[in-house]
C-alpha cells in the first residue's frame, strides 16, 4: 500500500474465536498500509463496527460458512456498500457459496492458505477500493471520531474527566461533550457499560507487548501485566521516579544508584508533598514509586499519585515478604545489595508491564507456583465476585447489582472492592478492561446480551 501514496485501508475482522481475532488484529496492524479499527466475535458486533468505524474492508473468519453469516453480511453490504469483503474459511458448500456472493462477497480464502494469502488478497482489494473511489466516504455523524476513540481509551485506563483533559490539553466540559456522544454510539448509560462494549469491538487497543525491547539483568521476571495498576506500561515517554521511605544506607543506596545511572527521580521526604498539587503529578509518562522499607502510611504516596510500586528491603525477603509485598499491590520486589545492579531495570521492566521480583529461589518459586497453578496467570474468582463482574459489565450500578442478586448494597461494594483489589485497579471501567483483557469476562453471559449463534 505505501508504493501508493494513498492512507492506510480501514480494516475491522470478525472471528467468533478470540484467539484468531486477536491474533489477526496484531497481524494486520504491525503490517504498513493497514489500520485495524476493531474487531468483534458476533454478526451484530461486525455491524456496530462498520457503523462506528467505516472501514474500507471487512475480514470475516469462519470454520464453516453458514447460510446465518450469508444473511449478516448480506444486510452489511446493503447499509455499507462502500465496505468491501473478505471470507476466510475451512469449509463450505456450492450452495452457500452462490448465496454469498449474491450477498456482496468479492472474495474468498481458505484457511489452509495462511495469513500470507490473506495478506495478498487484502492488499488487492484495499488497491481496487481506491481506484474504484475517489474519496472516503463523508462523516455521517455516526461514525466514531479519532477524538472520542481517545476518550474511549482513557476511560477504559481509569483516567477521571479530568485525568483525560488535562492529558488531552482540553476542558472537563469538552470531555463530558465527548463521553456523551461515545454513550450515544455505544449504546450505552453508563462509563463501565461503555467501557465493556469497546473492548467487545476491539476499539481499545490493548497494552504494549511489554517484552518489546525491554531487556532485564538479574531481575527475575514473573509475567507481564496488562492488569498492573498505576500509569505503568505507557510507551514513549521516561518515566518518573519517586521515592518515599526509610532513611538509612537503603534509602542512599536507592538515590545514588538513580543519580549514577541519570534516572529521573523526585525524592518525596513526606507522603503529604505529593498529595497536594505537586509538579510530578503532572508527568503524562510512566509513575513509578520506589518505597524503601515502607512503613503503612508510606503506600499513600502511590495511591495518592495512581503510580506503579517498587519494594526495596534492606533484609533479604523470604516468602511470606514476598507474598505479603505483592499481595499490597506492589509490581516489583528487590533486597537492598541488589539494588545498584538491578534497579534500572526493575524500573524498566515496571514500566512496561511487568512484575519483577528479585528474591531467593525459595522464596520465589512458593509464590510462583501459586500464581501459575490459575489458568492463564487470571486471579481466581469466588462465584460472588464473578457476579459482580459480570452484572458490571453489563453496566449495573451497585444498587441495581443488588436487586438482581438480592443482597445487600454493602455485600456488592465489598466484593467491588475485592476485584480492585485483585486486579490491581482503581475503579470500575479500569476493572472492566483489565478483566476483559485476562479473558474473565464472557460478553455471551451477560445480562441483556443477545447470543449470536452463527458460525
Amino acid at each position: 500500500m505505501a508504493d501508493l501514496g494513498l492512507r492506510s485501508a480501514r480494516l475491522v475482522i470478525k472471528s467468533d474465536r478470540r484467539l484468531v481475532r486477536e491474533a489477526l488484529a496484531a497481524y494486520f496492524a504491525a503490517r504498513q498500509g493497514f489500520t485495524v479499527v476493531g474487531h468483534t466475535a458476533t454478526g451484530h458486533g461486525l455491524q456496530t463496527l462498520c457503523a462506528l468505524g467505516r472501514p474500507d474492508v471487512a475480514l470475516v473468519d469462519v470454520t464453516t460458512l453458514t447460510a446465518r453469516t450469508v444473511k449478516t453480511l448480506r444486510e452489511i453490504r446493503t447499509a455499507f456498500p462502500d465496505i468491501d469483503l473478505v471470507v476466510t474459511y475451512t469449509s463450505l458448500s456450492l450452495e452457500v457459496l452462490t448465496e454469498a456472493v449474491r450477498a456482496g462477497v468479492s472474495s474468498f480464502v481458505p484457511s489452509s492458505r495462511g495469513l500470507d494469502a490473506v495478506l495478498r488478497l487484502l492488499r488487492q482489494r484495499a488497491r481496487q477500493v481506491y481506484t474504484e473511489a475517489a474519496a472516503s466516504p463523508p462523516p455521517d455523524g455516526q461514525a466514531l471520531t479519532d477524538r472520542e476513540l481517545g476518550v474511549i481509551s482513557l476511560m477504559s485506563s481509569g483516567h477521571s474527566v479530568s485525568d483525560i483533559a488535562k492529558l488531552l490539553r482540553i476542558s472537563p466540559h469538552t470531555v463530558d461533550n465527548h463521553k456523551r456522544r461515545v454513550y450515544a454510539k455505544l449504546s450505552a448509560d453508563s462509563q463501565s457499560l461503555a467501557v465493556t462494549r469497546a473492548m467487545e469491538l476491539g476499539l481499545v487497543p490493548p497494552a504494549p507487548d511489554p517484552r518489546a525491547g525491554a531487556g532485564h539483568s538479574g531481575a527475575q521476571n514473573s509475567g507481564a501485566g496488562d492488569s498492573g495498576a498505576g500509569r505503568s506500561g505507557q510507551t514513549g515517554r521516561s518515566p518518573l521516579t519517586v521515592v518515599c521511605g526509610t532513611a538509612g544506607s537503603s534509602m542512599d543506596r536507592v538515590l545514588n544508584t538513580l543519580v549514577a545511572c541519570e534516572l529521573p527521580f523526585v525524592h518525596a521526604r513526606g507522603c503529604q508533598q505529593l498529595q497536594q498539587d505537586h509538579w510530578a503529578q503532572w508527568h503524562t509518562g510512566p509513575l513509578i514509586s520506589v518505597l524503601v522499607d515502607p512503613a503503612s502510611s508510606d503506600w499513600l504516596l502511590p495511591s495518592s499519585m495512581g503510580a506503579s510500586v517498587v519494594v526495596v528491603r534492606s533484609q533479604p525477603p523470604d516468602r511470606d515478604t514476598v507474598t505479603q509485598t505483592l499481595a499490597a499491590g506492589a509490581r516489583a520486589l528487590l533486597y537492598d545489595a541488589d539494588v545498584p545492579r538491578d534497579l534500572p531495570d526493575v524500573l524498566s521492566l515496571v514500566a512496561r508491564g511487568y512484575l519483577a521480583v528479585v528474591a531467593e529461589p525459595d522464596a520465589r518459586a512458593g509464590w510462583l507456583a501459586g500464581r501459575q497453578a490459575r489458568e492463564g496467570g487470571a486471579p481466581v474468582l469466588t462465584a460472588r465476585e464473578q457476579e459482580i463482574l459480570t452484572l458490571m459489565a453489563a453496566g449495573h450500578t451497585i444498587r441495581q447489582a443488588a436487586r438482581a442478586l438480592g443482597i445487600a448494597a454493602k455485600t456488592v461494594e465489598n466484593t467491588q472492592s475485592r476485584l480492585y483489589r485483585k486486579l490491581g485497579t482503581r475503579n470500575r471501567a479500569e476493572t472492566l478492561a483489565v478483566a476483559y483483557r485476562l479473558g474473565l469476562i464472557d460478553s455471551s453471559r451477560s445480562p441483556g446480551h443477545r447470543p449470536d449463534s452463527e458460525a
